[in-house]
């Protein structure tokens, strides 16, 4: 029995890195494996086989192998080490940069009063969170708590809180149970759209079609934001042709681990901040508030490129 357990264990671990490398999420039957083992998993797993009992120094050294491997392999394509612009004093109109923050809330049962702490912390331009729970009802208190905003929850639990002027705005359910909320937004130069998406993890449809019908809002406009839970990792095929047009904000402007998910354990990044080429990333800050979420929470400083300094 402990025999065939380790080599489960083997099978197990050899299936995961032939996902990661080469099948990853482009066929629905098996991206459900794909998103179950990310690397951080694979690792562990590697580093459970290498501390197997009753094996001998040559039998542990191959799982040791594949520790380091995978290790240094996690490492490299997930630690965000960038060098951050200098952000600009909010002395000149023409200089001052854009703040947003962004956070899934898991639907909490009252005021999110991690959320309003949050918020007060990092005073961003924009804030909006998804799965914002029982909002609805409790909008004269947020208003109340955080006076500095226009609060509002748009459809499916979207709750946004703005300094900026509103332009227009409209949401959308998409494919499969996803939804959008999309709004222009004024203050930083021209109107710019903003698309926030919370994406369904159906386990037995692919996610593409709702991917692609988020980022069809922007109309692959240059000035675009599109921001959510896309519950689909970074190292998705679904999204590579969408950075030809699209940075992802913490990938160019963060320091740590990319994962956002879940309570503190880096398994999976599936909180995103897509930007589009007229803009800047300045800076890319995660929160972890493991008593109000278990992910993390996103603050971005972004800054139009036209507008030099």
């Amino acid at each position: 029995m402990i025999r065939l357990l380790h080599m489960l264990g083997w099978l197990t671990l050899l299936l995961g890195l032939l996902l990661q490398i080469w099948l990853k999420d482009h066929d629905a039957r098996w991206a459900v494996f794909f998103y179950a083992m990310p690397k951080p998993c694979l690792l562990g797993l590697s580093v459970w086989l290498t501390c197997w009992p009753k094996l001998g120094r040559s039998q542990r050294m191959p799982a040791c192998l594949a520790s380091l491997c995978l290790a240094f392999w996690w490492l490299s394509t997930s630690w965000c080490m960038s060098e951050r612009a200098s952000i600009p004093t909010k002395n000149a109109l023409k200089d001052e940069p854009l703040t947003i923050l962004y956070w899934n809330l898991c639907r909490p049962n009252g005021l999110d009063e991690e959320m309003v702490d949050l918020v007060k912390q990092t005073q961003p331009d924009l804030a909006v969170f998804v799965e914002a729970g029982n909002a609805g009802s409790l909008l004269a208190k947020y208003s109340e708590s955080l006076p500095d905003y226009r609060t509002e929850l748009m459809p499916r639990d979207i709750l946004r809180l703005s300094r900026l002027k509103t332009a227009s705005k409209r949401s959308v359910l998409v494919p499969r149970m996803a939804t959008y909320a999309q709004f222009d937004l004024a203050g930083r130069g021209p109107d710019f759209p903003v698309i926030v998406a919370d994406i369904f993890p159906h386990m037995f449809h692919s996610r593409k079609p709702q991917i692609d019908s988020v980022f069809a809002q922007t109309l692959r406009r240059p000035d675009a934001i599109v921001i959510g839970d896309f519950n689909t990792p970074l190292e998705s095929v679904h999204l590579a042709q969408f950075r030809k047009h699209f940075t992802e904000a913490f990938e160019a402007a963060g320091f740590g681990l990319k994962e956002t998910w879940p309570c503190g354990m880096p398994l999976l990044s599936i909180d995103h901040i897509w930007v589009g080429s007229e803009w800047e990333v300045l800076a890319a800050d995660k929160f972890w508030r493991l008593t109000g979420s278990d992910h993390a929470a996103l603050l971005v400083t972004l800054q139009r490129k036209s507008k030099t300094r």
